[in-house]
C-alpha cells in the first residue's frame, strides 16, 4: 500500500504541469487579442497592464501574463 503516496505525488505533478501548460496557452491568446486590438485605443492603465504581460510573458509567469492582457483589454472595452 505504498504505492498510495506516490502515486498522488505523480498526479499532483502531472495536474500542476497541465494547469501551466493551460496558463501558457491563455497568454499567448490574451497577448495576441491585446496585439491585435487598436494601438489608438490603450489608455495609460491598458498600456501599462500590457507591458506588464508581456513582462511576466518573458519571465514565464504565464498566470499573471494572461491576467493582465485581459485587464488591458477590459480597459481598452472601457474607453
Amino acid at each position: 500500500m505504498r504505492l498510495t503516496p506516490v502515486f498522488f505525488v505523480l498526479t499532483l505533478a502531472l495536474s500542476s504541469t497541465a494547469m501551466a501548460k493551460d496558463d501558457h496557452h491563455e497568454c499567448e491568446a490574451a497577448l495576441a487579442r491585446l496585439d491585435a486590438a487598436d494601438q489608438q485605443r490603450f489608455s495609460d492603465d491598458s498600456h501599462h497592464e500590457h507591458q506588464q504581460a508581456k513582462e511576466a510573458h518573458k519571465d514565464g509567469d504565464f498566470k499573471k501574463c494572461a491576467d493582465q492582457a485581459s485587464k488591458a483589454l477590459a480597459h481598452m472595452k472601457k474607453n
